[in-house]
């Protein structure tokens, strides 16, 4: 899986926003990267590496 560190930090309104767009955004382009690794699995029986 990943690896991640905590950093806590008391964000204002604008920077949380920014950050919950950063973070949501990052979410969906690993979410994209494992449905099409699963698909070119699934149609050819290799795991991209």
């Amino acid at each position: 899986m990943y690896g991640c560190q905590q950093i806590l930090i008391s964000p204002n309104k604008e920077l949380g926003a920014i950050l919950e767009f950063l973070c949501r955004e990052s979410n969906k382009l690993a979410n994209c990267g494992t449905y099409y690794a699963r698909q070119l699995f699934f149609k050819t029986g290799k795991i991209p590496g």
